[in-house]
């Protein structure tokens, strides 16, 4: 449960649940988001407002469901226990504080209404519930995290209602008010209802798709996720599209013939129309855009154009490009995916290996497929170091007819600094039910088969789950018994179905 961050293929940004946020201009730009922590929270105020039905998300970049404030944002400044570099200039911290929120009222209907000082701490709660007092202030936090917001919401009728958003800043890792406003301006965004978009040219980027950014200003992906939410301040025009998907999937196309079209829908959610300049597919020889949103078009507010896309791979196995537009509101892209089968031949999914990593300093393991995190977990790039123990198994990244879903949580500093591996629908929904404050980076991870009564599908063999039983909590996941065993054995606890306690089952 340890090392975090996750590159998916989508170059739209998605939503999560939970997120958190890195020391901008202290961690080394080169890390990956692997073993850095998102730094943001949402969790569900328990308060005595009506149920209703869960609210789809628009933007792909909101929390989803989405959440949004009713009105201004009422929020107060804690000076205590800020560091000496910052100590002496009060009304300068207020200042820029005031400032970075400044960036996203300017192009988004959100505004704010500063409180003034008090000595509530950031993220007080009252028997476990917030006490709607939105506080920013001074802690300890991780040693690679600059910052932490904390968001609740309540259901109101039909809608997700934020009610208190405190930011927490570290005291030893930002030093300087550039250090306030690099992070201010993103954190402010999570306070808003925005979690991490997976373009690296966003402010709003960071894990588990993207690194942290550095950029100090909201940019195109991050205006329309606030406009998605708050829709345009009065008097200013300009187009934004809300609604779309993170990718477009062909799933088995057979190699050296076209698809059946793919369709996008694009639906101008402004009151100005957008323009499209270009829309073109980056790799032409395995995708082709056929008809639809071509150079030229102007999409009227409240009207809509649709891409139609084909795919036609060139080689077995997974295909991969992007649809581009251009347009007079910036980039829109879009990542297209198929896996290229050969006629008459039954596809085969390829699966993944998942690698094993140890931290003797934590004592803890931690697990992952990802390509960018193992890459920079083998170079050290991390803030502890991560070895690999030589285990892994295979698992696959997409659903099979079998399988089912592993979701990935990431466990704040307090509660373990770790991560941990959710089987199936049912324990993922537990999971997030039972510990809210838990963050849910990706419902998908990655794709195994559940057992029947502990006993594994043919083709497949048993995955075993060991539970450290400590505070920092920690678990480990291997397909071997004997490892099982020896961790057993230590005090760690096994959990499981069956006789033989088997909690996945990977393909072999």
């Amino acid at each position: 449960m340890d090392a975090l961050g996750k590159t998916q293929l989508a170059t739209l940004a998605r939503a999560l649940l939970l997120c958190a946020c890195a020391v901008l201009g202290v961690v080394d730009d080169a890390r990956s988001q692997a073993t850095i922590p998102t730094d943001h929270s949402l969790r569900q105020a328990q308060l005595p407002v009506a149920m209703s039905t869960q609210i789809a998300p628009k933007f792909l970049i909101e929390f989803s469901p989405s959440a949004r404030w009713p009105g201004p944002v009422r929020w107060k400044y804690n000076h205590a226990n800020a560091p000496a570099s910052l100590a002496g200039n009060k009304a300068a911290i207020i200042a820029q504080l005031q400032a970075s929120f400044d960036k996203w009222t300017t192009p988004c209907a959100i505004q704010y209404v500063y409180d003034g000082e008090t000595t509530i701490a950031p993220n007080t709660l009252n028997n476990g519930q917030p006490d709607a007092v939105s506080v920013v202030g001074w802690g300890p936090l991780d040693p690679s995290l600059g910052a932490w917001t904390y968001s609740w919401y309540a259901i109101a009728g039909t809608q997700r209602v934020l009610i208190d958003a405190d930011v927490t800043l570290s005291v030893t890792n930002v030093n300087s008010l550039g250090d306030l406003d690099r992070l201010m301006t993103h954190e402010w965004g999570h306070a808003l209802g925005l979690t991490h978009s997976n373009l690296e040219t966003a402010v709003m980027a960071g894990p588990p798709m993207t690194k942290y950014s550095p950029l100090v200003s909201p940019q195109a992906d991050d205006v329309r996720g606030c406009r998605c939410l708050y829709g345009l301040p009065p008097g200013m025009q300009a187009p934004y599209v809300c609604s779309l998907p993170p990718t477009v999937d062909f799933g088995n196309a057979t190699i050296g013939m076209t698809s059946v079209p793919q369709t996008v829908t694009f639906t101008n959610s402004g009151n100005a129309p957008l323009s499209i300049q270009t829309a073109d597919v980056i790799d032409t020889a395995q995708f082709k855009r056929v008809s639809g949103c071509g150079p030229g078009t102007v999409v009227a507010p409240g009207a809509s154009c649709t891409v139609a896309v084909t795919a036609s791979p060139a080689i077995a196995g997974a295909a991969k490009s992007q649809l581009v537009l251009f347009t007079n509101d910036g980039f829109y892209e879009l990542p297209l995916v198929a896996n290229g089968v050969i006629a008459g031949q039954v596809a085969v999914a390829p699966t993944t290996d998942v690698i094993e990593y140890y931290n003797a300093s934590l004592d803890h393991y931690f697990i992952t497929w990802i390509p960018a995190e193992i890459a920079n977990l083998d170079a050290g790039k991390t803030p502890t170091l991560w070895t690999r123990t030589g285990k892994s198994f295979k698992a696959y990244t997409t659903a099979q007819p079998g399988t089912s879903q592993v979701c990935r949580f990431y466990i704040p500093p307090t509660l373990g600094n770790s991560h941990f591996f959710a089987r199936g629908a049912a324990e993922c929904n537990a999971t997030l039910a039972a510990h809210p404050d838990f963050v849910l980076e990706e419902p998908n991870y990655m794709q195994l088969f559940l057992p029947a009564a502990g006993t594994c599908p043919a083709g497949t063999q048993p995955i075993y789950r060991v539970f450290d039983n400590r505070t920092d909590t920690n678990h480990r996941y291997t397909t071997d018994r004997a490892v099982r065993d020896q961790m057993v054995t230590k005090g760690w606890l096994a959990e499981g179905d069956g006789a033989d306690l088997v909690v996945m089952c990977a393909p072999t």
